[in-house]
């Protein structure tokens, strides 16, 4: 039998939840630890040519980090603004410590190895607090584009977004404009160190980021949520990786 060329490892980052939050969960099982990923992530990279490694919500994920050839930083709940040095507005839900320690290590130790990294949404702010950058923590949702589009599916596609020219985030996707779903009420603030913004909503939100000196691509939407408008993002990070075999 002719086997095709190796596929790349993508590791995957996910949450922990008590089983108290999970339906069904047995009582006694409240205080244990359940580690939760979105399927369409592990599902995109699949897709897109490579196999995902869905990693545990602990410190052990930068072993098996150690072991990919790149790096998928996921969506979700908020990062701590403790994590930029600011009190936390009222709007900020779900933080989740254990969850920012590790995906901010994760962020770190693939820039140190070289790893492409595709981050999104919440993964896109852990990558800008991990370098020393800040986070809008809530978004005017009166002035300017509607950004927690939570009222529609989350697919749906809501607004557009402009694509700097040359950038990597251009060059990906092949176009400077492209429409996008979007489920974030923050953005960011102040630019960590070595990040450059790529792409704007219409009322100046940031929507794209990216490490000009490493390969690292940042979007604020759900690229593994769209069907209807294949999203070049896994695609992108699946042949950067397959690069490193």
């Amino acid at each position: 039998m002719t086997q095709g060329p190796p596929k790349p490892l993508i590791a995957i980052s996910g949450r922990r939840w008590k089983g108290s939050l999970v339906e069904g969960m047995p009582a006694n099982f409240s205080d244990l630890g359940i580690d939760l990923h979105i399927g369409a992530y592990a599902d995109a990279v699949a897709e897109a040519g490579g196999i995902a490694i869905t990693m545990a919500c602990s410190m052990a994920a930068l072993d098996v980090l150690d072991h990919a050839n790149g790096l998928v930083l996921t969506g979700g709940s908020d990062v701590s603004p403790a994590r930029y040095g600011e009190p936390p507005h009222p709007a900020v839900y779900g933080v989740d410590d254990l969850r920012d320690e590790v995906e901010i290590a994760l962020a770190r130790r693939a820039i140190e190895r070289g790893l492409p990294v595709l981050a999104i949404c919440r993964g896109l702010q852990v990558l800008n607090v991990a370098f020393g950058g800040a986070l809008i923590q809530d978004l005017d949702r009166d002035d300017g584009e509607v950004h927690a589009a939570w009222e529609v599916g989350p697919s749906t596609l809501v607004h557009d977004v402009t694509l700097a020219e040359s950038s990597l985030v251009a060059t990906a996707y092949g176009t400077t404009t492209w429409k996008v779903n979007s489920l974030h009420h923050q953005a960011l603030a102040r630019l960590g160190d070595g990040i450059v913004a790529s792409g704007w909503a219409s009322d100046g939100t940031i929507e794209a980021a990216e490490m000009a000196q490493h390969c690292v691509l940042g979007v604020q939407w759900h690229p593994e949520l769209v069907a209807e408008q294949p999203d070049p993002a896994f695609s992108w990070v699946v042949a950067e990786a397959a690069k490193l075999l």
